[in-house]
């Protein structure tokens, strides 16, 4: 059987959670480079693998997971229940800039890569009040 990637992680913790909740359910997966460091931002991270033939019942796993949890996290400004997640275009180098040395990442990479090149970023949105989030609340 072949693997699939179903996602990519920025961090070991979140791709262990997914890991278990899909065993849970009976599908075969395994971690590719959870422990690779992430310097550079064109790095692949962490790679969730699945069976070709389980890919869309994964999918659906993790996506209801990933709703069930965002609906019982509070929101700091306005005290109610539930996230939702939204994703932003953001330039290249704006976002590597955030990062630990990112103004010597953002010059090499730009020396290395097309200029003005983007990628995509994901908030968290609170249902009730609308503010937004880099990061969920905890």
């Amino acid at each position: 059987m072949r693997f699939f990637l179903l996602k990519t992680f920025g961090n070991y913790i979140e791709a262990s959670i997914a890991v278990s909740i899909l065993e849970e359910e009976g599908i075969n997966c395994h971690l590719e480079d959870e422990n690779s460091v992430t310097l550079m931002t064109s790095s692949s991270g962490i790679r969730l693998m699945v069976y070709e033939s389980q890919a869309q019942r994964a999918a659906e796993i993790i996506q209801e997971a990933e709703t069930h949890y965002l609906k019982t996290i509070s929101c700091p400004f306005c005290h109610q229940s539930g996230f939702e997640k939204k994703y932003v275009t953001e330039s290249h180098n704006s976002a590597v800039k955030k990062m630990p040395f990112g103004r010597m990442i953002a010059l090499l990479s730009k020396a290395l890569t097309k200029e003005g090149t983007s990628m995509q970023i994901k908030h968290y949105v609170c249902s009730n009040c609308n503010k937004e989030f880099a990061d969920l609340p905890s």
